[in-house]
């Protein structure tokens, strides 16, 4: 397998009609092939190309995880341009720092990324890459210009919003020295993974990250495998994709596996208990079987990378029955340095080097490493690539040590570079500086709080008299990116800090004992605080004064730790709480008045059981099987419609519209009667109808779904009614004033993704005159986030044949109205209803 340049693997790996990238958005999903993002590259490529973007020339990645972003990745390196990966969490201040440093003309953002402050620069929606035309390019296009394994395939950038951001240069041979020894490696077990195939890997590693690429590009070609990306880090939502989807592999940071265990432990307390001594695995499989059939049985292991791992961490998981997998690497390695072996782990340790890289110890036991995957250097930064090599050797900045087997074990850092839980790097003299200046600091020193993998950034203060140092810290969080917030400060008692007598410089070992020692500013252990929820926000405020407009970002909290807070908080307060709610501007008002049930983001969880999550709606999937929908593609033409036309006469406008909806649509329709459904049904073209799933109000159905509240008799009329209307008219219950229309709309996502339209009345109700009601924000909602067009339709007459009250319909004349497909995104959702609505009435 000869491979001189990525575009080799690019030909031979990313090229069948087997499924390849899942995107799950929360409500949709959206499945690619590996075809169809091989020609949505090379359709990227020629628009580049068209552009006036020629070889080696910059383009700037900044978007979340999602299949689009691998079509940018391959699209830049076909074009042969060189791809600048921005984290999606970034500023826009840091990202127009990088992009006047890389010369980029074009920026590929996603619509969620704030680039309204971008002036100069070519925006291309990073959404747009796979629209219908994308995949259904050619899947060649002519390349005029040769590459090398010297050619810089990307640069990743590493520093914070204070100083200049430093870019590490990554060539094509780089990323080759890594993937090809794993790929030889991995190609001698393919034929016993066989009957376990495809390999499905959640990847949470943002794709910014050299690890996150090279588990989401490269090792899943390798084996035909899928990669799945969702939005979040809601436990919940993990356990869900990986049950769901029977995924294999989890790719995430060592925190995720923190807050899984957190949540599993609530759920099944049994974990908690230890396993006996040397029980063998297959007894600790069936002890913990209730785990393993809440993750899928297809689930057995995580690869976890970008930050140290608790060993304690690792043999909680190890004991209930799965792997462990992790490695040692860095951004300037392209990742990997070492990697543990999938059956032959050695807990603590990161495993031995991949083939082709070479490591040492130095005598004060830094960690050294020399061969193809390391990088040549920093972009247009001569002196820092010089203090970085020595003899030939790159120096981590790690100390470490290699063990009888070759074995590396990492046991901390030289460098004074934070590592946060989330893989994420933090230079303390980026936040000193943000920090100085500042009214009443006389100096400062920023330091790593907690053990190695749990690293939070600490501010040591030394203030003038009557300086408010949770105003300082509060002013300065508000100017640094995510990952650089402060989480705790201790206040230093003498005039200065302590430092070294001849270069000044400051005694960062020093002062980081002081701290760990110091408890007055820093993190309580959860399980000693109040279980209130005033004791669960101490204890994540890191000993700062918490006000009820201190927000979520003052808080310096990042996305990960703002689920932990989530769950603490659900803990203790016995209900469950919405994701969304926990944005970076919610303050702590907000979150006390949900959590006492005077918000909409919280909801009562049932009693003598701790919420997670609201109890879930059991929709009808089973009117999705053959059977179902084989009867109703006869019973709808052979007398359900015939018998709607002999009470409607109805007359059709504006079908020719349909023609342009190539794919499911969300048709919009006023309503007016019960006779509305089969009458839009009668007015579409077969082609049209038979995919149709009507949205009716679960409230319709309560004596079903609520059936202790109702007597027998009502719950056998209502049973009866609700499953012939599902079967006949493919009815999908949407609630409209009791929990779970999160888990309404994922349901309707999944209709969408599997080819169904869905038709929905938005204003809520029957309307007795035939005039047009308000339409609910819940349309909106439903526009914005599946995704998906918009047809309008207007019905007229239906009220005077079958109105309210009557008991059997009367013929008469009805007319039904196409509108023009519509588009929306945002979430302004109360704004799109009204556009929605407006189209209705002008038909």
């Amino acid at each position: 397998m000869s491979r001189e340049t990525l575009l080799d693997f690019f030909e031979d790996r990313i090229r069948s009609d087997k499924p390849f990238l899942v995107y799950d958005g929360g409500y949709r999903a959206y499945t690619y092939s590996y075809a169809e993002i091989r020609r949505a590259a090379y359709h990227l490529a020629a628009r580049l190309e068209r552009a006036g973007v020629r070889p080696r020339d910059n383009v700037i990645l900044w978007g979340e995880n999602r299949a689009e972003w691998i079509v940018a990745f391959w699209g830049c390196l076909l074009a042969r341009a060189v791809a600048v990966p921005i984290d999606f969490r970034a500023s826009p201040d840091l990202l127009a720092r990088v992009r006047d440093i890389v010369s980029a003309r074009i920026v590929i953002a996603g619509r969620e990324t704030p680039t309204a402050a971008l002036t100069n620069t070519d925006v291309w929606p990073l959404e747009d890459l796979l629209a219908d035309g994308a995949t259904r390019a050619p899947d060649r296009i002519a390349v005029a210009h040769d590459l090398s394994g010297d050619d810089l395939a990307e640069i990743i950038f590493t520093s914070g919003a204070t100083a200049e951001p430093k870019g590490v240069e990554i060539t094509h041979g780089n990323v080759l020295a890594n993937i090809v020894p794993v790929e030889r490696e991995v190609t001698k077990y393919v034929k016993y993974g066989r009957p376990f195939f495809p390999l499905r890997f959640l990847n949470l590693l943002p794709l910014s990250h050299m690890f996150g690429q090279t588990m989401a590009t490269f090792v899943p070609p390798m084996l035909d495998g899928i990669t799945v990306f969702m939005r979040g880090y809601n436990p919940d939502d993990i356990v869900r994709q990986i049950r769901m989807r029977r995924v294999s592999v989890l790719v995430c940071v060592p925190k995720i596996l923190g807050v899984l265990r957190d949540y599993i432990e609530t759920l099944l307390p049994e974990v908690a208990e230890p396993a006996a001594a040397q029980e063998h695995v297959a007894r600790r499989w069936w002890r913990y079987r209730r785990v393993h059939r809440l993750l899928g049985y297809k689930f057995w292991a995580f690869v976890v990378g970008a930050a140290p791992l608790d060993p304690e961490l690792e043999a909680f998981w190890s004991r209930l029955g799965f792997l462990v997998i992790q490695g040692y690497g860095l951004t300037e390695t392209a990742p990997i340095v070492t990697l543990n072996h999938p059956f032959r782990t050695r807990r603590g340790s990161v495993g031995t080097p991949i083939g082709g890289v070479e490591v040492k110890i130095a005598d004060d036991g830094e960690i050294l490493v020399r061969g193809g995957n390391v990088t040549r250097g920093y972009y247009n930064a001569p002196e820092e690539t010089a203090s970085a090599f020595q003899d030939g050797w790159f120096h981590t900045g790690d100390i470490g040590s290699i063990d009888e087997g070759g074995r590396l074990t990492v046991r901390g850092r030289k460098k004074e570079m934070i590592v946060t839980p989330e893989g994420l790097n933090v230079f303390p003299e980026d936040v000193e500086r943000a920090v100085h200046g500042r009214g009443g600091v006389r100096d400062v020193a920023i330091v790593a709080a907690g053990a190695s993998g749990q690293e939070q950034v600490h501010a040591v203060l030394v203030l003038e008299d009557g300086a408010d140092a949770d105003a300082v810290v509060r002013d300065t969080n508000a100017g640094l990116e995510e990952h650089q917030r402060i989480r705790g400060y201790s206040v230093w008692a003498a005039a200065s800090l302590p430092r070294t007598e001849g270069t000044q410089k400051l005694k960062r070992r020093e002062l980081k004992r002081w701290v760990d020692g110091d408890v007055s500013r820093a993190s309580q252990d959860p399980a000693s605080t109040p279980a209130s929820i005033e004791g669960v926000l101490a204890t994540f405020a890191g000993g700062r004064t918490v006000r009820d407009d201190t927000t979520l970002d003052e808080l310096g909290l990042s996305s990960i730790e703002r689920i932990e807070l989530m769950l603490a908080l659900e803990r203790v307060s016995d209900r469950s709480v919405d994701e969304t709610a926990f944005d970076g501007h919610t303050t702590i008002a907000n979150l006390k008045a949900s959590l006492a049930g005077e918000g909409p983001v919280a909801a009562a969880a049932p009693s003598g059981r701790t919420a997670t999550v609201a109890d879930p709606i059991v929709f009808p999937t089973w009117s999705q099987r053959r059977v179902p929908r084989t009867f109703r593609r006869i019973a709808l033409p052979a007398f359900l419609l015939p018998l709607t036309r002999l009470f409607a006469w109805i007359t059709v406008e504006g079908i020719g519209r349909l023609a342009e909806s190539n794919g499911p649509v969300l048709y919009a329709a006023n309503h007016q009667s019960h006779l509305d459904v089969p009458v839009i049904l009668a007015a579409l073209p077969p082609r049209h109808r038979h995919p149709v799933a009507t949205a009716a109000a679960l409230e319709w159905f309560s004596a079903h779904f609520h059936p202790s509240r109702f007597s027998w008799w009502e719950r056998q009329r209502n049973r009866l009614s609700y499953y012939l209307t599902v079967l006949c008219f493919n009815i999908v219950p949407l609630p409209q004033r009791e929990a779970g229309t999160r888990d309404a709309m994922r349901y309707l996502g999944t209709l969408l993704g599997n080819g169904s339209s869905v038709l929905i009345f938005p204003e809520g109700r029957r309307r007795k005159t035939g005039d047009i009601d308000s339409f609910r924000p819940g349309v909106g909602m439903l526009a914005s986030q599946l995704q998906v067009p918009v047809v309008p339709i207007r019905i007229d007459g239906i009220d005077r044949i079958w109105p309210e009250g009557q008991r059997i319909p009367r013929p008469g004349r009805a007319r039904v109205t196409f509108g023009d497909a519509m588009r929306f995104s945002g979430d302004d959702y109360q704004d799109i209803a009204r556009r929605i609505e407006e189209a209705v009435r002008a038909l």
